[in-house]
């Protein structure tokens, strides 16, 4: 008797992964996407690790190119490479969908009318393997989802965002962003990452008219909070006043002593940094 072949029903997404030795992440990720999204891209920059031979056992479409930043690697793959599916998603290779947010996913693109271009929903992040459930940047609203043809990533060396045009819709769901590294290696990324924040912030405000304690920002950045608010605030004054605001504000005590050296690290240290670059860098110009 011939067995009835049952057809998997996927989602009509593509998800969008960008690694760069990730041989400690990428498996759990292929695997909370695997038998949800019809199609996984994963756009590597030449890993020199394990990340092309773990990749390559699941069923998954594998481009190489040399790394300039993230948004410009989205964007090139949005530009070069053909997306046959309605919906794209955009996830980093150590982070993963949780199985409430692939439910009330699934529910959301069968429901969303033409006019729905973009979808976001909540990212938590777990450090040193505890969840942070408060905070300022834990849960943090991220739009990943958007219709083909339809959204693009800013160019920010930093902090890249998928820019939508119509109207996007939220979900009350999360992606957890676990990331398995050492302690050490996420300190040196983070400071990286302020020197790539801190050229993000010049190449966004009017360098003529740079002042240390009221800095002038162009209109296109007016929409992120970060440029409305944060940058606003007295240059050196303002990471301890964000530290407050997370620690204190928006309750990142909760989160235990992990909470603690993360909020530490993440809004005082890592933006005190940033704002070190910016004076060594204007005074570089000048």
């Amino acid at each position: 008797m011939r067995k009835k072949i049952i057809k998997k029903k996927y989602n009509d997404i593509t998800a969008i992964v960008l690694t760069y030795n990730e041989e400690k992440h990428i498996g759990r990720c292929i695997v909370s996407l695997k038998n949800y999204v019809k199609k996984i891209i994963i756009i590597d920059s030449f890993s020199s690790d394990n990340t092309t031979e773990i990749a390559r056992k699941y069923k998954v479409k594998f481009y190489k190119r040399k790394f300039i930043n993230q948004s410009n690697q989205i964007n090139w793959g949005l530009k070069n490479i053909r997306f046959k599916t309605k919906w794209l998603l955009r996830i980093d290779a150590d982070e993963y969908l949780t199985y409430d947010l692939k439910k009330k996913l699934s529910k959301c693109l069968k429901s969303a009318n033409k006019q729905i271009n973009g979808i976001s929903f909540e990212r938590k992040i777990k450090f040193l393997n505890k969840l942070l459930n408060y905070g300022a940047t834990s849960p943090h609203k991220t739009l990943r989802v958007w219709r083909n043809g339809k959204g693009y990533c800013d160019k920010s060396l930093v902090d890249e965002q998928i820019i939508t045009s119509g109207k996007s819709i939220h979900i009350n769901g999360y992606l957890i962003d676990h990331n398995l590294k050492s302690l050490s290696w996420w300190i040196n990324k983070h400071k990286k990452y302020a020197i790539r924040e801190a050229n993000d912030y010049i190449l966004k405000t009017k360098k003529p008219s740079l002042n240390l304690y009221n800095l002038k920002i162009k209109s296109f950045a007016q929409k992120n909070l970060k440029y409305k608010i944060y940058y606003k605030l007295p240059i050196i004054l303002r990471p301890l006043i964000f530290f407050f605001y997370s620690y204190i504000i928006k309750l990142g005590f909760l989160t235990g002593w992990q909470g603690f050296i993360f909020y530490f690290f993440q809004t005082f240290w890592f933006r005190f940094m940033v704002d070190l670059n910016i004076i060594r860098i204007f005074f570089k110009k000048k």
